[in-house]
């Protein structure tokens, strides 16, 4: 009973080796089983935690033995229950497929044939699905969007209604159904100067939709976060937690609360410290109000504590919206048009009282007259005909004269004395060197003039007229 036990133990062991062997020469369906680490039994007893961590090579759970692939880093993303190891630069996939106490079984679900398209992509789950984003290939970025199909076992592209190109400052809300990407870093070396190679930077923001599969434009990134971001190359180096990443810059901690566009600054010295030592973010993640980071010698996690408190909030925002742009710019008109009245009424006051002055000491000199009955009379004629869109003719204004008997010498002294007399008054109350009669030949006969009332003064002399 025993032998026969142990030898149909010792076949099966066998023949699960020889098909693990074979499948992985064939590469498509490989399977690997390795040791159940205390990383791995630990991240399985989170049973919320959903995160993306980069492994060290200590943690590498996919012992790949390919001299094509076998430098190349591994990400592992949980969700859940279910845990996902990307092979980095190649689109291959491995889920865990069982584990017991002693064993994890890693299998492999993609038969992916084309590589190094896709270096330092952004690889996220939503609804259930998994996501490929961007990355690195032939010499430049690229924005498309992948998603894996299971049926066929290969990454699909997804159509955008535009190409925005990813940098490591991406961050996926599936809550939301968002991937937010605060500004761009367009590499192609194809094109001739260093700043193609390095990244030349597009400072718009964007999130995408990820369900309607629509880049939607948010505003601008700020000045403040462009000075922390300009010289930052830093690729992977996040740590994710419910609404953006924990990133570290020239030796200080940064919080992006991509959600609420906001910034805050580490104000916690150990805390720097920390991610300092730590500037690979290997083995890490952030889970609930804790910063846990995976000792290789001690095989346990050791934990920082994550609280707000440890933060201070910057004034500036991620990104400035159109939105609050379009509120400054109507302020800022709204204030114009204010002052513009306010200056309007001021100085329109202040006209008006120099005219009642200027008016009064007319009146003093002229026994408590501004303008003489003659003056009067002609004025109010001119106005008349002003308020009938109407010229005054001579005759009509020597009959108001009374001149209309008297030799035509004698009228013509007589109407300009009047008129410039009525010309230097009026012009001495508004102080504007303006005259309120004006003049212009006839049309029938270019010998003779028509007068009228200037029309930009007509309610200015009629206020005079009142107060006369």
């Amino acid at each position: 009973m025993t032998y026969t036990f142990f030898r149909n133990t010792l076949i099966f062991t066998l023949t699960l080796l020889l098909t693990c062997y074979n499948v992985q020469a064939q590469g498509p369906d490989s399977v690997y089983i390795v040791p159940k680490t205390p990383f791995i039994t630990q991240l399985l007893a989170f049973k919320a935690l959903d995160v993306n961590i980069n492994l060290s090579k200590q943690n590498q759970q996919i012992p790949v033995h390919d001299n094509i692939i076998d430098g190349n880093a591994q990400e592992l993303i949980k969700q859940g229950n279910n845990i996902y190891v990307f092979i980095e630069q190649t689109g291959f996939v491995y889920k865990l497929f069982s584990y017991d106490s002693a064993t994890c079984v890693y299998k492999r679900m993609d038969k992916t044939v084309n590589l190094n398209y896709n270096i330092d992509c952004k690889n996220f789950i939503y609804q259930n699905n998994l996501y490929s984003y961007g990355g690195y290939g032939f010499w430049k970025t690229n924005g498309n969007l992948r998603k894996f199909n299971e049926e066929d076992r290969e990454w699909d592209i997804i159509p955008l209604n535009k190409e925005v190109i990813a940098t490591a400052y991406l961050w996926v809300s599936p809550e939301e159904g968002r991937m937010y990407l605060p500004f761009q870093r367009v590499v192609n070396a194809g094109l001739i100067g260093p700043e193609h190679i390095k990244g030349v930077p597009d400072y718009t923001s964007y999130y995408l939709d990820i369900k309607k599969q629509q880049w939607v434009k948010v505003g601008e990134l700020e000045k403040e976060m462009i000075k922390i971001v300009e010289n930052d190359f830093a690729a992977g180096k996040f740590l994710s937690y419910k609404n953006g990443y924990l990133h570290h810059v020239n030796e200080e901690a940064y919080l992006f609360d991509l959600i609420h566009n906001k910034i805050y600054k580490s104000k916690n010295a150990n805390l720097n410290q920390f991610l300092i030592r730590r500037s690979a973010i290997e083995d890490m993640f952030i889970y609930e109000d804790k910063i846990y980071s995976f000792n290789a010698t001690t095989q346990s996690f050791i934990t920082f504590p994550f609280v707000l408190n440890d933060f201070e909030l910057l004034r500036s925002s991620i990104w400035g919206s159109e939105s609050q742009l379009y509120n400054i710019i109507a302020v800022i008109v709204i204030i114009g048009i204010i002052l513009f009245f306010s200056f309007w009424i001021f100085n329109r006051t202040v006209n008006r009282k120099l005219e009642f002055a200027q008016l009064k000491i007319l009146k003093n000199k002229s026994v408590n007259q501004a303008f003489t009955g003659t003056e009067l009379a002609l004025l109010n004629l001119l106005l008349i005909a002003s308020s009938k869109k109407e010229l005054v003719e001579i005759q009509q204004i020597n009959h108001v004269l009374g001149l209309k008997d008297k030799n035509v010498g004698l009228q013509k002294k007589v109407r300009s004395d009047v008129m410039k007399a009525i010309n230097e008054k009026y012009e001495f109350i508004t102080q504007a060197n303006l005259p309120v009669i004006g003049s212009v030949r006839k049309e029938e006969d270019k010998r003779f003039f028509e007068y009228f009332i200037t029309p930009s003064e007509v309610n200015t002399i009629q206020r005079i007229l009142e107060n006369n």
